[in-house]
């Protein structure tokens, strides 16, 4: 099982360059679709990010906290029991794309939050 979270923003975040600890991701490209893998150091867990398809949009809850947000990417951290060092790269990363978008809306098991970027 996962934690599941889509990060919506208004601007396109050139991956890995805009990520946190640019040198650790993988990327595995498929025929229709690119995914960015960080893998533990331990090797027990891993965090993806792939870009939603332009057909999904984001909910109107998500739309009234930033609304001209257009653009989504999805973080799936496995397991779900990753543990304080997987979450923490989750927050980060989520950080990261907010920084580069001028913030985001981040929709989740949790529900639905604005991130503001930080110098």
């Amino acid at each position: 099982m996962s934690m599941d979270v889509a990060v919506w923003v208004t601007c396109f975040a050139a991956l890995l360059a805009d990520l946190t600890k640019t040198d650790g991701w993988n990327v595995e490209k498929w025929d229709d679709f690119t995914s960015y893998v960080y893998p533990s150091p331990k090797m027990d867990w891993q965090l993806i990010l792939e870009k939603l398809d332009d057909s999904l949009k984001p909910t109107d809850q998500a739309l009234k906290l930033i609304p001209n947000i257009k653009h989504g990417y999805i973080l799936s951290l496995e397991p779900i029991s990753a543990g304080e060092l997987g979450y923490k790269m989750l927050e980060e990363s989520i950080q990261s794309i907010a920084n580069k978008c001028g913030g985001a809306v981040v929709e989740g098991p949790a529900g639905t939050s604005k991130v503001d970027s930080k110098p």
